[in-house]
Order: C-alpha cells, then sequence, then structure tokens
C-alpha cells in the first residue's frame, strides 16, 4: 500500500530534556494504528511533530513529501486533545463549527458547495440532526461527534486524534469508535488515534504503536500478541487484553500459535 507517513529518526528535546528518540516508522494507506504508552511518554508531542506544530530533529514525509514542502493539508483531519471550540462560550451553532473545518475559506457568505460537505460530514458522524443547535448545549459526546465532523469537512484521507474520548461516558465512546471503525472500514480514511481507551479502541485498528520515549513497538494486532517488549513493559495479562483478540471465557483466534494459550488447545482459562 502507498505510504501516507514516513518517520525516520525522530528526536525531540523540551529544554534540554529528551522527550523522543530515534523514532522511526511508516504508516501505509488504509492502517488504523492505536498509539498506546504511558503518561509522559511523548505520544502528543509525536503527533506535533507529524503536523508540523513543533520542530524536532529527522525526517518526516507526508504522503511521500518532506514535512516542510507539504502543502495539501486539506488531505489530513486533526482532532486535537483540548478544542478551542470546546473551551469557548461563543454562541456558535453545530453547523458552523463543522464549517470552520473547511481549508481557506474567506467570507461570510457560506456556498451550497460549502453546505452540501458540511452536511455531508455531519451526515458520517450521526450529528446532522444538530445542525442549527448550539454547540455548547450539546453534551459533551455530541460535541466531540461534531468535532469529527469538522475534522473530516475537507474529506481527509489521513485522519489524527488526540484522545478524543477522555471526557466521554460510556456509550458516547463506544458509538464515537464504531464511527471511526466505519471511516476507515467503509471510506478508506488512515487513522492515527492516540487513546487510553484499548478495550474499545482494539475491536477496530490495524496496528498498534508503543510510544515511551521512543518506538518500543509497531505493528499488527497479531505481533503484538506476541511481542516480548511489549510484555515487557506491560505484563502479559494486560497485553493480552489490550490486543482484544482474546476473549478470557472463550476462544482465542491465534489457536496454538498464541504464546499465552497454546499449552491449552486455543482456549483461555
Amino acid at each position: 500500500m502507498p505510504s501516507v507517513i514516513k518517520a525516520e529518526n525522530l528526536r525531540f528535546a523540551y529544554r534540554r530534556i529528551p522527550v523522543l528518540e530515534n523514532v522511526s516508522f511508516e504508516v501505509s494507506a488504509g492502517d488504523y494504528v492505536g498509539i498506546i504508552g504511558p503518561n509522559g511518554g511523548g505520544k502528543t508531542t509525536l503527533l506535533k511533530l507529524l503536523l508540523g506544530l513543533e520542530q524536532g530533529q529527522g525526517k518526516i514525509s507526508l504522503f511521500h513529501t518532506p514535512l516542510e514542502a507539504f502543502k495539501d493539508w486539506q488531505k489530513i483531519g486533526y482532532l486535537a486533545q483540548k478544542s478551542p471550540v470546546s473551551q469557548s462560550r461563543f454562541p456558535i451553532s453545530a453547523q458552523e463549527v463543522v464549517l470552520m473545518g473547511l481549508p481557506q475559506r474567506l467570507g461570510s457568505n457560506v456556498e451550497v458547495g460549502e453546505l452540501k460537505q458540511v452536511y455531508a460530514a455531519m451526515q458520517k458522524t450521526r450529528t446532522r440532526e444538530y445542525a442549527g443547535k448550539i454547540f455548547h448545549d450539546l453534551s459533551i459526546g455530541q460535541q466531540q461527534r461534531v468535532l469529527l465532523a469538522r475534522a473530516l469537512v475537507s474529506n481527509p484521507q489521513l485522519l489524527i486524534l488526540d484522545e478524543p474520548s477522555t471526557a466521554l461516558d460510556a456509550q458516547s465512546r463506544e458509538m464515537f469508535f464504531d464511527l471511526l471503525g466505519e471511516l476507515n472500514q467503509k471510506h478508506g480514511v488512515t487513522i492515527l488515534l492516540i487513546t487510553h481507551d484499548t478495550g474499545e479502541v482494539g475491536k477496530h485498528i490495524s496496528k498498534f504503536m508503543y510510544v515511551d520515549k521512543t518506538v518500543v513497538f509497531f505493528g499488527t494486532k497479531e505481533e503484538f500478541c506476541h511481542s516480548e517488549a511489549v510484555a515487557k513493559q506491560l505484563g502479559p495479562f494486560a497485553q493480552h487484553t489490550i490486543d482484544h483478540m482474546h476473549n478470557h471465557h472463550g476462544h482465542c483466534p491465534l489457536g496454538e500459535n498464541c504464546a499465552e494459550c497454546g499449552h491449552a488447545g486455543g482456549e483461555h482459562a
């Protein structure tokens, strides 16, 4: 598959204190990568480096173009950990929030084509019915789906999200991650997602990236299941719970190839 992101030997330090070192990986079109790791491990900094929001050392290419020369930002949708829109009390409608996601938009007049893009993005995120409502009157879960629509309004090929489910309740969190899974599977959107909700995201992702100052692991869920490096970081129980391939009351799809349950014929105790 074509490369969407390529990072080579990334380094970043804050006041001479290393935050990230020797970070290299490549994300292909159609990947859904769940980025996990301890607090302070550099996950958010990594996303900011990829988006050019922080300056470090090393090489980054987006869609085969060096970051410093990349101009085609409508290909990328970004949902930050803390959105200025969520923190502002300005009485803006949900539709207007989504409209803000269109690149290089000038003037106050809204064109028919722009409205079509807005409504299409809101349809994808199940927020079309909230279009005329004041954004801050919506629930947190509804607000987050509207912000996702804003990130999708330019039909990006790559979606980058930083802890998008932190303030969501269990039902809203499940709906949100199901939406992301649908965007990846049905619409082919490549996704990079930082999350601590490994139980939910593990259902949908195709790859894990474990970041703790460097990339400890990057690979498929099957490879994650067998990784000794991950087992050292998390312990085998957490490792096999996070990958979401194992049901401790049922069959393991890896069968006898599973390092945890091979001795039991593919059944977890």
